[in-house]
């Protein structure tokens, strides 16, 4: 019901002088908290008069929709008049406006039930009176944030109206297919339910059970105690003892299972311990294999089961084995077990044995295991498959060749035992096996002997070229061309088959000197040996700039190089040398020195007729002494008594 503070006629006029309820509130309050004049159309003073404005129009519009008197009231600032001489056609707009936006909030409150239905108006009588409620409580929102709100949401009260019975059909399929896939991830079997099947396969510590083609069972052979191990196809019948969910195979057993309490006081007791537990390996799984220990699930890491990294583990379904309890945690629902102390105690026991038995220099047949940088594992069948290693320096006589060039994985290869260390490394070698090619490298690679081979790699330094498998020399830069270069890729690149000599052989440091042969036509030259201030025999190669350059017959590599420097050639100052020596007039010179660094040879035309002059300056001065020499009396008696 309406009050009489709000039922003010749309033309009346509030007294300037009479207090606006606002200003009563904060007189009551106290001085402190009295706003100026001029603010006081704050927003606590617009939700102070907006409360009861909103309380006595919601209750206005719940008995009937005609305008009532004071519906505006909550648009005035506290305190100030109502403008006065507003038409008529105004006020009924504001009036249709607001009661529009009551029956969008209306809609709105009612919630998704059927327009027309006695739900919707039960949902609606429901909401209007909490609105009117809330209002009364002083909760209600301003008139421009219920704006916003009902014309955004307004026009989407139909649409869930309509639109959430779908919806929640939708709900209630996703909860069914939900419900559907928890049944079907549920075990077809529980633990103590008599199962039916034939026998599919024995093995040494389980029988396997196919049931009906559902799945198939474990059951342990030592529950049989005395009776006959039955044959694959016969009929059998078990107790589930453990369902075996993540693994996929059951574990069966006579009578009643174990009880699990005492089954995983064991287990702890173990773990504690050390004491090993037998378990069936129910399946293979990403990283390690599911093992059933008498119905408590445990986890055996691939690392903890194997001593091979990365090994196939399904071999190992099936089968009853003994593990330590790694891990023991949450009551038993975090139980890990392994294997690795026992594998390892075993392979170093059996390793040992085997060891024993090798004797250094024995030459045996080995399996190639793996190909690594630094060398190959090898397996020992003959010797219980013990592991040796072969250094990559034992590998073959080639030093250039790659490993995985000459070994590869499975293999069967002869191999000889180098020597057991203090610590029971197994050391082999391959090439001990294999005929050393530089036993006949004295005889077949003399020095000067003239050979064909390929260029197998370039340094900076120089060009290996391989010879024969096993067997590479090494032509210098300095020597690979008669004119310097700085790399041998100036020359010749990989592949590339060249015609060499010999120039240096040490078949104990496996070491072969070669150079370039001599073209057609310079085979046939007699060699030399250049020596310091001794003759030799030169050909022109071209007059360059100071002199010339000349080839050293009968020589290979950077010895073949020489130069004579103009003023040694023993002709005038400003002669052309190239009309004076043509290219390959043949001179012999003297050698006045070697370059160390380079190699070539300073040569000198001049100085090698000097020396022909004065050894006839010699001979003359020789011939005249003794000429002159007379002797004593007797002497010149006795030679013309002869």
């Amino acid at each position: 019901m309406n009050t009489d503070d709000n039922t003010t006629t749309p033309t009346a006029e509030a007294p300037k002088d009479e207090p606006t309820p606002a200003a009563q509130a904060t007189d009551e309050r106290g001085p402190e908290a009295s706003p100026p004049a001029a603010e006081a159309s704050t927003p606590a003073a617009e939700a102070a008069t907006t409360a009861p404005a909103s309380e006595a129009s919601d209750d206005a519009s719940e008995d009937e929709d005609e305008e009532q008197p004071g519906d505006d009231i909550g648009n005035r600032a506290p305190g100030a008049a109502r403008p006065g001489g507003a038409p008529a056609a105004q006020a009924k707009g504001e009036a249709a406006g607001a009661d529009a936006k009551k029956r969008k909030r209306r809609r709105k409150r009612k919630g998704p039930a059927a327009p027309g239905s006695p739900e919707a108006a039960a949902a609606g009588e429901a909401g209007e009176a909490g609105a009117a409620d809330e209002a009364g409580e002083g909760e209600g929102e301003g008139e421009a944030e219920a704006e916003a709100e009902t014309e955004a949401e307004g026009g989407e009260g139909a649409a869930q109206a309509g639109g959430d019975q779908p919806a929640r059909r939708k709900d209630k399929r996703k909860d069914k297919a939900a419900q559907a896939a928890a049944q079907r991830e549920r075990p077809a079997f529980s633990v103590g339910e008599e199962v039916f099947g034939k026998v599919s396969r024995v093995t040494d510590t389980a029988i396997w059970i196919d049931i009906a083609g559902k799945a198939t069972g474990l059951f342990d052979r030592r529950e049989l105690g005395g009776e006959d191990v039955p044959a694959e196809g016969d009929q059998f019948i078990a107790t589930v003892a453990s369902t075996g969910v993540r693994g996929g195979m059951l574990v069966l057993c006579r009578g009643t299972p174990a009880p699990l309490d005492e089954v995983k006081a064991r287990v702890e007791a173990a773990a504690q311990s050390g004491d090993p537990v037998d378990g069936f390996v129910t399946g293979a799984v990403k990283g390690g294999l599911e093992v059933d220990i008498q119905g408590l699930r445990a986890f055996a890491p691939a690392s903890h089961v194997d001593l091979r990294h990365g090994a196939d583990l399904s071999y190992l379904v099936g089968q009853l084995l003994d593990f330590q309890v790694a891990q023991y945690a949450k009551k038993g629902r975090d139980v890990v077990v392994s294997r690795k102390r026992m594998l390892e105690e075993d392979a170093r026991q059996a390793r040992n044995q085997a060891l024993g038995k090798i004797e250094p220099g024995s030459v045996h047949k080995g399996i190639v295991r793996k190909v690594v940088a630094w060398g190959v594992f090898v397996a020992l069948p003959d010797a219980g498959n013990v592991e040796g290693l072969i250094h990559m320096t034992e590998a073959s006589h080639d030093r250039s060749a790659k490993l995985t060039d000459i070994f590869r994985s499975g293999a069967e290869i002869d191999v000889k035992v180098v020597r057991v260390d203090e610590k029971g490394k197994l050391w082999l070698s391959h090439k001990a096996t294999v005929a050393d090619p530089w036993d006949r490298v004295k005889e077949k690679y003399a020095v000067g002997t003239r050979h064909k081979g390929k260029v197998a790699r370039l340094q900076p330094f120089g060009a290996f070229i391989e010879l024969e498998p096993g067997i590479d020399g090494l032509c210098h830069t300095a020597d690979i061309a008669f004119k310097p270069v700085a790399h041998p890729s100036e020359v010749v690149k990989v592949g590339d088959e060249i015609d060499v000599v010999v120039a240096s052989c040490d078949p104990g440091a496996h070491k072969i000197g070669l150079h370039p042969a001599p073209p057609a036509g310079e085979e046939d030259e007699p060699r030399q040996r250049v020596q310091v201030y001794k003759p030799v025999k030169v050909a022109v190669v071209q007059a360059v700039e100071g002199g010339l350059s000349v080839r050293v017959l009968g020589v290979t590599g950077r010895a073949a190089r020489g130069f004579i420097p103009a003023g040694h050639t023993g002709t005038a100052r400003g002669t052309d040398l190239r009309k004076e020596f043509p290219v390959g007039t043949k001179l012999e010179a003297k050698v006045l020195e070697i370059d160390p660094r380079r190699g070539e040879a300073k040569l000198s035309i001049r100085a090698l007729k000097e020396d022909a002059e004065k050894q006839a300056y010699q001979s003359y001065r020789a011939g005249v002494a003794r000429e002159a020499k007379f002797g004593t009396f007797a002497d010149l008696m006795k030679k013309n008594q002869h």
